[in-house]
């Protein structure tokens, strides 16, 4: 059920045009607006219920919900992409309004007192994790302690908020500036209003943040999609994005291989066959939170106004915010523990796992109301015990990070739309056919992905309903086009 709890924030209408000229608002609202950049793709696609509008981003949502776990290295792996956690998680518990229903403090253990009362105990960030000693699911819930954490603007300052975004403290200077950028001459044409905004406004704010170039005026005059999406310039574009690193140079770094099959006489790519690696990369996606994908992309991800929203938290000054490790995690968001996989072509960072040293056992901490032992030893015979975090990943329920969350060097089809399923005997022709393409027509391109592709292959992924041929079609990049093998398909 969604929450009861509102905000109201005061508009600046131009009501001759029926658009919004800015929202004033204290806090509360800037703290939600702001909590967006910590929210992963899969979280946000998640709580708009799979009709974000995010690029294939949906698609692939589903795809991890459909897939089978015998194609997946553990079980908890689905629950890691599908309820993602990020370092934000714990902070945004704060929100006067939070729409991730995640309980960040809830860690997982074995409900079996002999697999707790050893000399380490495992615990686990993920849900449907494996104990390593009995194998059944560690489905012991556990909620960690609440700390005292500040979120992001300070409080006691009005703010005023662009219909594209733009967050500003509230100033005649801004305020000026945003009239004059709006060429409104007459003050006639101005009216002050009210809204009260709800969970349901919030969500759809978020959803109009992604593709709108004006969400603020769509939430308010209820336009949905009537005004200008922000992605539709970039849906379909057949160039492909340049993206650079941090030090501002293009790199293509050693990457993995796909096969593509494509037709070539529509310049399209029907799907691509890959393994587990492409995989994983295509997982990692639903993972980053949108921060980091800001960041990624060096603010230019196409994306509605995300990237407004990213350079307001940027441009903030220290007197309106609360801390530099408030605007970091705004910033630079880091994954959950052991999200990141082996072959981490995006350079994601993740926080540290938790770890703790008591005397005595878990068992009996937890049995005596969170307090330790006093004597040398507990009831089980430990004196001294340590508490970690195994890898939800790791079938083998290690505590190394790293690894990955496809299994093995199975096949998978990817669609040019990012839906993915286990390659079949059976795939391939009825794909052809429901696209419409002659057997004729279709090559087998292989290609090597290294940085640079996944880096255009992400921003595409979220503006695109085509990235797969945005990225890797024949007519993409003539310049490299010796570096690829394209053979006729043998269907015999």
């Amino acid at each position: 059920m969604a929450s009861a709890k509102k905000i109201t924030v005061k508009l600046l209408v131009d009501k001759k045009r029926s658009r919004v000229v800015y929202a004033e608002a204290d806090k509360d609202f800037v703290d939600i607006l702001f909590s967006f950049l910590t929210l992963p793709l899969s979280t946000i696609v998640k709580v708009l219920n799979k009709q974000s509008t995010l690029g294939c981003m949906d698609n692939l949502y589903e795809s991890v919900e459909k897939l089978d776990i015998q194609y997946l290295q553990t079980e908890a792996c689905k629950t890691m992409l599908l309820h993602p956690r990020s370092e934000a998680a714990v902070l945004c518990e704060d929100l006067k309004i939070n729409i991730d229903d995640t309980k960040p403090r809830d860690i997982f253990a074995c409900k079996k007192d002999d697999c707790c009362s050893k000399q380490t105990c495992l615990v686990s960030s993920a849900q449907n994790a494996q104990c390593i000693h009995c194998k059944e699911k560690m489905d012991r819930v556990l909620t960690l302690k609440k700390k005292d954490v500040k979120l992001f603007v300070k409080d006691g300052v009005k703010y005023i908020i662009s219909s594209d975004i733009h967050v500003e403290p509230a100033t005649v200077m801004h305020i000026l500036s945003l009239l004059q950028k709006m060429n409104i001459k007459d003050s006639s044409v101005l009216e002050e209003r009210y809204m009260d905004i709800s969970e349901e406004e919030i969500l759809a704010l978020l959803k109009r943040l992604l593709v709108s170039e004006m969400p603020v005026t769509d939430l308010y005059f209820d336009h949905n999609d009537k005004t200008l999406d922000a992605t539709q310039d970039h849906v379909g574009k057949k160039e492909v994005a340049q993206v650079k690193t941090e030090s501002n140079q293009e790199t293509d770094t050693e990457g993995i291989s796909i096969k593509l099959l494509i037709d070539k006489n529509k310049k399209k790519v029907l799907c691509a066959e890959a393994d587990d690696d492409f995989l994983n990369i295509l997982f990692s996606f639903l993972t980053l939170p949108l921060g980091s994908l800001i960041k990624i992309l060096n603010k230019n991800t196409g994306a509605g106004c995300v990237d407004n929203l990213y350079r307001s938290a940027e441009d903030l000054s220290l007197e309106d915010i609360e801390s530099e490790q408030s605007r970091s995690i705004l910033l630079s968001p880091k994954l959950g523990p052991f999200f990141g996989c082996s072959n981490n072509i995006l350079k994601l960072d993740e926080i540290n796992p938790r770890e703790g040293t008591i005397h005595g056992c878990y068992t009996c901490f937890w049995k005596n109301n969170n307090k330790a032992c006093t004597a040398a030893k507990c009831d089980h015979g430990v004196g001294k015990s340590v508490l970690k975090e195994l890898n939800p990943k790791s079938p083998q329920g290690g505590t190394e990070k790293g690894g990955g969350y496809a299994k093995g060097r199975g096949k998978f089809v990817v669609t040019d739309d990012l839906c993915v399923s286990p390659l079949s005997t059976s795939s391939i022709i009825p794909l052809v056919n429901k696209l419409d393409s002659s057997f004729d027509s279709v090559v087998v391109k292989e290609v090597v992905a290294g940085e640079k592709q996944v880096l255009n292959l992400l921003r595409a992924a979220i503006t695109s309903n085509t990235p797969l041929t945005d990225v890797f079609s024949p007519c993409q990049n003539p310049r490299k086009r010796s570096r690829y093998s394209l053979r006729k398909l043998d269907l015999k």
